[in-house]
């Protein structure tokens, strides 16, 4: 064997030996939560059984896809803003978390951040209480690796980061609830671990509100989200059979409805929700006017860049809808626009 041979074999069982030696390290030391975590809850709300609520969703991108960004995996080039960017889209969302605290009861948060590279370790879950000083709140992690390796040129690097929910009224017993489905290995080690917040308020009549917040699967081939439907059917059926008030809402990463016009085609692992899922006399509510998530292949740009909705609340009978509104930001901050909806026990 030539030297420059031996050179070469060297350099590829080193590159073989350090990429083994990583995935060995990220294996042993990955996020693997129990089915359901009790979590802890912070702040103080007041004591009250209300027949009314009214709640505001928003994935919020861990305020690094505004308008200016695009990502990589969605077939863009980057996966951390700029630092200017950044502070802009944080400020900014926290400026519209502040302005529809005064008319929410309830607010979902997807894609908060607390200690990750691509967001600068800005615990973005503090920066929320600070604004949402009248509200208990309570966070459960889906984001928590190490270090993701691509894109290769410039990495990700640490994520840690999850989901919040923050209420003016007191609640009881929150829970992080797991999620079905995952990759194979050794993708699921970069991936999310999806789950759903659930916390429960009292109503007037005895029963509850059951309030869960859920970020579903997406970039699969739809075996993760068929298991995950499943499970939330089986779920939201069991507390709706008990007596209770149920609405689930969230980021679903399925297509809700609505047509809007745009010059670019979808994205493969956007899909519609599978029709008639939902089980009998419960109801949807979407704001079919207004686009809830945008492709974040490229910037964004009004009438070209795909929109679509997968953001929204799902109910079940025996609750009214009074409104539901999409909050059209034009994506300034966020790959996603906010939704608010006012909900009534129906008597």
């Amino acid at each position: 064997m030539t030297s420059v041979l031996k050179w070469t074999f060297a350099g590829i069982l080193g590159i073989v030996m350090i990429l083994g030696g990583f995935l060995a390290v990220e294996t042993i030391r990955d996020y693997k939560p129990p089915a359901i975590i009790e979590l802890k809850k912070e702040g103080k709300a007041k004591k009250f059984s209300p027949d009314r609520l009214t709640i505001f969703t928003w994935n919020i991108g861990y305020a690094g896809l505004g308008k200016d960004m695009d990502f990589f995996a969605d077939g863009g080039t980057t996966s951390i803003p700029p630092k200017d960017k950044f502070n802009e889209y944080l400020e900014g969302i926290l400026k519209v978390v502040s302005k529809y605290s005064s008319v929410s009861d309830v607010m979902y948060f997807q894609e908060v951040d607390r200690d990750s590279d691509r967001s600068y370790h800005v615990d973005e879950y503090e920066k929320l209480k600070k604004v949402l000083k009248d509200f208990a709140s309570v966070f459960a992690y889906n984001y928590v690796v190490d270090f993701v390796p691509v894109p290769l040129t410039h990495p990700m690097g640490k994520v840690s980061g999850g989901m919040a929910t923050f209420s003016k009224y007191d609640f009881y017993d929150p829970v992080r609830i797991a999620l079905p489905g995952q990759y194979s290995w050794p993708k699921n080690l970069f991936y999310l671990d999806r789950c759903m917040i659930v916390i429960r308020i009292p109503a007037p009549d005895g029963k509850e509100w059951v309030l869960i917040n859920t970020h579903n699967s997406a970039f699969d081939n739809g075996d993760q989200r068929e298991k995950q439907l499943s499970f939330i059917e089986k779920f939201i059926t069991d507390e709706y059979e008990k007596g209770n008030y149920v609405i689930i809402g969230g980021d679903w990463n399925l297509m809700l409805g609505g047509n809007f016009k745009y010059t670019e085609s979808p994205e493969e692992f956007y899909k519609p929700i599978p029709k008639d899922w939902a089980p009998k006399g419960w109801k949807w509510v979407i704001d079919k006017k207004i686009p809830t998530n945008r492709s974040v292949r490229a910037p964004y740009k009004k009438g070209k860049t795909f929109v679509t909705i997968i953001d929204g609340f799902l109910v079940s009978p025996n609750v009214k809808v009074l409104s539901v509104r999409g909050i059209n930001l034009e994506f300034k901050y966020s790959d996603h626009n906010p939704v608010i909806a006012v909900f009534e026990m129906k008597k």
